[in-house]
């Protein structure tokens, strides 16, 4: 039996080395294991949407076109984790109702993952709305963006403007514009929120040729109302300015510029006429992109009364991870997460923070504290809070918390020190698990000596001389019989 029982174990031992080499062979032949694919969606702040207010930038030879616009997708981080797309179904809202389109698939669409992402793109009429788009990716990514577009090139006029089709006076053909318009602002650049910016335009009576003025002089802009002109009526050649003023918002710091739009009005006897459209870029300040974490940690043991509260850990017993993930910048931010690497998956109770409030996060699963934790005395876990403003990804400072293995070899509560060399400097809880908000650490209380290890010494040590004895005992009676 024990012979066969050998043979057994030997033979188990062979078969899992070689279920082990099949393994590492695979592994190094065909590379890392492939990740699944799954289905996301696009941002919710990204949509509803239309081309012309979503950032702008057109690829050279991609536009813009006259009647259609280009929408570009991305797929944020490492393609090699975040994974790329295969393939997407985008949704429109159109005069003629709703539309789906897929990319690839339709006209003019396509994925590439040559730019550093992954990247699709679509070219579809103008004047439609993007109200939601789906992707199939082989990856980890959460959401994908709408990163930019290339509006038409004659995007339809803001409603209520004169040159809007409805109205019987437009002119249609530049040729035919009496007026003309420019457009200044001051500050232009640096502005934060709450700021005032004062736009000037000029307006020039350019209907040279004839002797009658142009009356009822107005500007109309799409961003600053109020605008008020010095003269409302220009002779041929005159010029008026007019002046207007807008309030920055928290929305304009967060998209990082201020783009508007003006026309100037006026009558012609009984005429209507335009001028061009003048469009001025107003910069605002740098945003205060910025995130923090605050971890605490937990021990549940099962040596009850014994160790409760002490904040040390043994082997086998569950250590409960929460953290506490605050927006200290000025801009909201999105796809709020927080990275263990220890601890695993991470929950947060919200995941878009506006500036100054913050949210509670915890590990789905406590950790367990293994016998190589005991070896090497404590647990050191770090972990980073992750967030998105725009297309920018936000990374916090490391938070660490280090637990000590009970009577391991950085517990000093028995030879007299204080252990703060083990604790990280960033860890601000008490030990009772509280947020304490004094930046304190959790205090090591002084015990007594351990009474199981001292009995179980006594109890070998007379186990081992009893055991003397009796050997003793037998070697005397043997020589006495021989």
């Amino acid at each position: 039996m024990r012979k066969t029982s050998a043979q057994s174990r030997r033979a188990s031992i062979g078969a899992r080395l070689a279920a082990v080499g099949l393994l590492a062979g695979a592994l190094l032949l065909n590379g890392a294991p492939a990740l699944a694919a799954q289905t996301i969606s696009i941002d919710p702040e990204d949509v509803p949407t239309k081309a012309a207010d979503a950032p702008q930038f057109c690829y050279p030879g991609g536009g813009p076109f006259p009647d259609e616009e280009t929408w570009v997708f991305d797929l944020p981080g490492n393609p090699e984790t975040s994974g790329v797309f295969q393939s997407l179904s985008t949704t429109f809202s159109t005069p003629g109702g709703t539309v789906t389109r897929p990319i690839p698939g339709t006209p003019n669409s396509e994925i590439v993952d040559n730019e550093g992402a992954s990247r699709a793109f679509i070219r579809l009429p103008a004047g439609w709305t993007l109200t939601g788009a789906t992707a199939v990716i082989s990856g980890t990514g959460q959401s994908f963006v709408l990163t930019h577009t290339c509006a038409a090139s004659d995007s339809t006029p803001p409603p209520g403007d004169p040159g809007d089709p409805g109205d019987p006076g437009d002119p249609g053909d530049p040729g035919d514009q009496r007026l003309r318009l420019t457009k200044a602002a001051k500050p232009s650049s640096d502005v934060e929120a709450g700021d005032k910016v004062t736009y000037t335009y000029t307006v020039t009576n350019q209907n040279y040729g004839t002797r009658y003025p142009i009356t009822k002089i107005a500007v109309t802009d799409d961003t600053v109302s109020g605008i008020r002109c010095k003269a409302p009526v220009l002779a041929p050649g005159a010029s008026t300015t007019c002046t207007g003023t807008y309030v920055v918002t928290k929305e304009d710091v967060e998209h990082g510029k201020i783009v508007n739009k003006a026309r100037a009005t006026g009558y012609l006897g009984r005429q209507r006429v335009w001028s061009n459209y003048a469009t001025f870029t107003v910069w605002t300040a740098d945003p205060q992109v910025s995130l923090s974490i605050d971890k605490k940690a937990r021990v549940e043991s099962d040596c009850r009364k014994k160790c409760v509260h002490d904040g040390f850990a043994a082997k086998g017993d569950k250590i409960f991870y929460t953290y506490r993930v605050a927006n200290t910048g000025t801009v909201k931010i999105t796809q709020v997460g927080v990275h263990d690497r220890t601890a695993g998956y991470v929950r947060c109770n919200s995941t878009t923070l506006a500036p100054d409030t913050s949210t509670d996060c915890h590990a789905v699963k406590p950790y367990v504290v293994t016998w190589a934790d005991v070896k090497e005395g404590k647990v050191v876990n770090t972990a980073r809070a992750t967030g998105r403003y725009g297309y920018r990804t936000v990374v916090s400072d490391p938070a660490t918390v280090t637990i000590c293995i009970r009577d391991g070899k950085f517990d000093h509560r028995k030879d007299g020190k204080d252990g703060k060399d083990d604790w990280d400097d960033k860890d601000d809880k008490d030990d009772k698990g509280d947020w304490d908000g004094k930046g304190g650490k959790p205090e090591l209380p002084v015990t007594g000596l351990n009474m199981a290890q001292t009995l179980s010494l006594g109890g070998g040590l007379l186990g081992a001389g009893g055991l003397l004895i009796g050997l003793s005992r037998m070697r005397r009676k043997a020589h006495l019989q021989l």
